[in-house]
């Protein structure tokens, strides 16, 4: 691991003299020092992917299309332990804030700019060409933000491997940073960012998550499309996409009620009345069920309990 420090340098030559030496051939960011400028950094190449431990200073961090131009094409994560950010990405100057603990994703081949609060952090670099491989939607996930819960896995295996480094040769760091990847992969999956990720999942399967969630708030206030969408890790329009041979996801939930209400009304052991089958299952009132149930089952509920019991 390559340790580098300015803490010998003379303070007003701090900054410059950093800016000399990192990161290397391929600048990464203008900067601007926001207070007196220290850092202290451990680097770990591993293979094609860098794993970067930093401590420093409070600073602004400005990547525009010239230094795009220049090159380096990596997707960057970085993890601030106990340090703010806050910063605004792309062309449609997308907002983000970074607390102490969270992360953020960022595309190194779209702008940039943020102010950091100094402090520790990991950061990751992975080559575009790896984290395309691996399945990610490299553009879709510039200005992403995982919360501390989200990247608490990562931040762990991070920490591990930067403790065990010693008892590798360099012939193991392209695997331990096969690791890297693999372990920011499952985090985004593991914290329902699917979608932004890139990942195609399987209809079917994502059509069952759905139901299943559909199934367990049936009656609840909380089940809308955008709750929906939150929980699934997926966009309004890929939830439309998926639920268009049915009428779309409202009509399969309002269709869904239906049918527990119906359900409900053949039971013969049920005395519930309609008003409160109807408040159970998210109709507004009694009024509402019967207009509903009437188009969808061509009786009231009235004439489907009373049928029920005559044919009993």
């Amino acid at each position: 691991m390559h340790r580098y420090t300015t803490a010998d340098i003379e303070a007003k030559d701090r900054h410059e003299v950093w800016l000399n030496h990192w990161p290397g051939m391929t600048p990464l960011y203008h900067t601007e020092p926001l207070e007196q400028f220290r850092i202290s950094s451990s680097i770990a190449q591993l293979g094609e992917i860098a794993l970067v431990f930093t401590d420093i200073s409070a600073q602004r961090w400005r990547r525009d299309k010239r230094l795009i131009d220049i090159g380096n094409e990596t997707l960057a994560l970085t993890i601030n332990l106990d340090g703010k950010a806050a910063g605004v990405v792309g062309k449609h100057a997308q907002d983000w804030v970074q607390m102490p603990g969270s992360a953020v994703l960022v595309d190194r081949q779209q702008t940039s700019t943020h102010d950091s609060a100094g402090g520790r952090s990991i950061s990751l670099s992975v080559p575009r060409h790896l984290a395309i491989e691996a399945g990610l939607d490299v553009t879709s996930l510039h200005g992403t933000v995982l919360t501390p819960a989200e990247i608490g896995m990562f931040t762990s295996h991070a920490l591990q491997v930067r403790d065990a480094l010693p008892r590798f040769s360099a012939e193991d760091a392209p695997q331990l940073g096969k690791s890297m990847l693999d372990m920011l992969v499952l985090t985004l999956k593991g914290a329902n960012r699917t979608e932004a990720a890139g990942f195609r999942e399987d209809p079917a399967t994502l059509m069952l998550r759905a139901r299943k969630e559909i199934d367990a708030h049936l009656g609840s206030s909380v089940l809308t499309v955008a709750n929906l969408c939150r929980k699934l890790g997926v966009s309004r329009s890929t939830l439309h996409r998926l639920f268009e041979p049915t009428g779309g996801v409202q009509a399969y939930i309002r269709d869904m009620r239906l049918e527990a209400a119906r359900q409900t009304l053949l039971n013969p052991e049920s005395l519930e009345r309609i008003g409160d089958v109807a408040e159970r299952l998210g109709f507004s009132d009694a009024a509402h069920l019967s207009r509903l149930f009437k188009a969808r089952f061509g009786e009231t509920p009235s004439d489907c309990r009373a049928r029920n019991l005559l044919n009993r």
